[in-house]
């Protein structure tokens, strides 16, 4: 089994956001967010068709719904 394999959670990236949101006193300063590779990762897809089932159950965010389904499913 690959080293990475074996391991958990940890700091493999860092992550800012475009908007400013990130920044020291913003809505999401601190927040904790998770990285799929879209590529590479063999479980990313069923992640993300998931993450779209559960947008599209709640009615909420249709255009990114649609926009994840489209690129990704």
């Amino acid at each position: 089994m690959p080293d990475d394999q074996k391991r958990g959670i940890y700091n493999k990236f860092r992550i800012e956001r475009t908007d400013g949101k990130s920044a020291p006193g913003e809505k999401h300063h601190g927040c904790e967010y998770f990285v799929l590779d879209m590529d590479h990762d063999e479980h990313a897809r069923a992640a993300i068709e998931g993450y779209v089932k559960s947008l599209e159950a709640a009615e909420e965010y249709p255009a990114l719904a649609a926009d994840l389904r489209y690129r990704y499913l």
